[in-house]
Order: structure tokens, then sequence, then C-alpha cells
């Protein structure tokens, strides 16, 4: 088992996890308080990396086991939920670039465009870190997605070898 390979496990173990947070997270959010589109919206990514997580686990399996077989549906399965799935970590990724790179002064400023009572609730310390956290998700994401992608082509291309006839 190489580096990469072990690497698209990990990524895949820890993407499942965060992932399954979040949308079960965002699906309790919109059962308790109801339709809003930014939830729904959330809703759609965080499911699409959740179920690219789970047919990168079923690709990896195949993998390892080349006689249990993968599913028809799985290579195009996993071709589709990441790139729809590859909407949240870009989102991550410019988030965490926005809370990390913002100086003081403009941190300032757009807390005071805020309420009152929202401006009590808000720390600034506390952003940069969670811009940390945000873009070490964000490329988390990122990286298993293309893992998997290149994974997907490597067992495709095992698989068109397997079935060419061999010639006598």
């Amino acid at each position: 088992m190489t580096f990469r390979f072990k690497l698209y496990r990990v990524t895949t173990a820890i993407a499942l996890m965060i992932s399954g947070f979040f949308t079960f997270s965002a699906l309790s959010s919109i059962l308790f308080l109801g339709m809003n589109l930014g939830a729904v919206i959330a809703l759609l990514t965080l499911g699409a990396c959740f179920i690219h997580s789970v047919l990168s686990l079923y690709l990896q399996r195949s993998i390892l086991l080349p006689e249990i077989p993968l599913k028809e549906s799985t290579p195009g399965g996993i071709r589709i939920m990441g790139s729809i799935g590859i909407i949240f970590p870009l989102l991550m990724i410019f988030c965490g670039l926005t809370l990390v790179l913002v100086t003081p002064e403009q941190m300032k400023e757009a807390i005071l465009t805020l309420p009152a009572e929202q401006q009590a609730a808000i720390r600034p310390n506390m952003l940069k870190p969670i811009g940390v956290i945000c873009l070490v998700v964000g490329a988390l994401f990122t990286l298993n997605i293309n893992l998997s992608f290149r994974f997907l082509r490597q067992w495709q291309q095992q698989q068109q070898h397997n079935d060419t006839p061999e010639e006598e």
C-alpha cells in the first residue's frame, strides 16, 4: 500500500466523520427551524461530501480486494458527488482566508455594523483560529476529492486492462 493510498484512506475517514456531523447538523436545523435557502444549499453540498466519502470507501474496498466488484453506478457517483462536493471545501477555504487575512481594524469596523446584541456575541480573538480550522477542513476535503478522482482513474485503467483479452 503506497503512502498516497494510505493518505486517501485517512482523509476519507476524517472527511466522512466531519461531513456526517455537519450533514446531521444541517438536516436538524432544517427540520427544527424550517426551510431556509442557505441551510438547504449547505445540506446539499455537505450531503454530497458525505455520499462521496461513502462511495470512496467502496472504491477503496474494491482496490484492496479486487474480487469484490464495484457497483456499476459507483464510478459515476464518485464523479458527480465529488464535483458537487467540491463546492463545500472551496467555500471553507474562501471563508478561512477571509477570517485569517482580515486586519483588526477591518474587524472592528465590521463588528460595529452589527446590532448591539450580536456585537456582544462576537469575540474577535476567536475569528483567526476559526479561519485556520476552516482552511484545514477545506484543504482536507479538497485533497480527499482529488485523491478519489485519481484512484478512480487508476481503478478504471486496471479494469480495462483486466477486461481486454490477451493475444496468443
